[in-house]
């Protein structure tokens, strides 16, 4: 069977596309324009035009599709349950939840299906026309989700100093098996860092990209998540949102990293366990 697509999120996987879906595509998929947004400004008594920043919106993928089957009755049920998963009633009531819409070539965008109608003028032959829109929240396809986890280790430099007084503190930086590479051709804003404790005062840091750090303490069983995805930018603790990280660090948006090689390096302080930096990211293209 060829690959389908496939609309996923939180229970839902919906796969269509080839003619044993039951949903197969009567044509290709249309993709719509980048939508942007512009700053430019007449300029003043002169002519031209000053132009300001530009902002790359998402866009909008069309499906044309039929639901088909042998009876009326089976591909009148078969629209119907995907018009119902097209509503996207689990994610459309919530601010920032998206579905991920994943090409057969395995590359996917990440944002709402939107518009759905239904053509039944075919309806007594089992089959029911069908043209639905999603619509993206970037211009981006990102690749399957790859990650590096990173120890706490003792820094090069310093030591102890006796006489020894316990418990012992790891203060310092992560020195080993901390370099990853970012594939794709464009950088890549779907990052998500977890630091997992023992740990105080922990700050997770990717050099030449961003710094995040949050004045708190964190039990061997607690954990801090950084979400830099786009719509759900925030900082949880345990699950819980907390009010920010500090103010030397850099603002959650800045978790954008460029394609190549780059390094993770967690730092803080801790007494006991073993605690842990994790990134997550997607590698971000221009095609499907």
């Amino acid at each position: 069977m060829p690959t389908p697509w496939r609309l996923i999120y939180p229970g839902v996987d919906l796969a269509f596309g080839p003619a044993a879906s039951g949903l197969p595509l009567s044509e290709a998929p249309e993709y719509g324009p980048t939508d942007i947004t512009v700053d430019d400004e007449d300029a003043a008594r002169s002519d031209g035009v000053n132009v300001g920043e530009d902002f790359r919106r998402g866009f909008t993928i069309t499906f044309t599709l039929h639901a088909y089957a042998a009876t009326q009755a089976e591909a009148k049920a078969l629209a119907g349950r995907f018009l119902r998963t097209w509503r996207g009633d689990g994610i459309r009531a919530t601010p920032g939840a998206v579905a991920e819409l994943k090409s057969p070539d395995g590359r996917s965008v990440f944002g709402r299906p939107r518009r759905a109608v239904v053509d039944e003028t075919l309806s007594r032959f089992g089959k029911y026309a069908i043209t639905a829109d999603f619509t993206t929240v970037d211009d981006r396809w990102y690749g399957e989700p790859d990650s590096l986890t990173v120890p706490l280790a003792l820094s090069q430099g310093g030591g102890f100093v006796f006489p020894l007084r316990f418990p012992l503190v790891a203060r310092g930086y992560t020195t080993r098996a901390n370099a990853f590479t970012v594939d794709g051709e464009q950088p890549t804003p779907w990052l998500v860092a977890e630091i997992r404790g023992a740990i105080l005062n922990p700050a997770v840091e990717v050099p030449g990209a961003f710094r995040w750090a949050a004045a708190t303490s964190l039990a061997y069983d607690e954990w801090l998540t950084i979400d830099a995805r786009p719509g759900r930018r925030c900082v949880l603790r345990n699950g819980e949102r907390i009010a920010s990280l500090t103010r030397t660090s850099d603002s959650v948006d800045a978790g954008v990293l460029e394609p190549g090689a780059h390094s993770l390096i967690l730092s803080g302080s801790s007494s006991t366990g073993s605690p842990t930096a994790t990134l997550s990211w997607r590698a971000a293209n221009s095609i499907s």
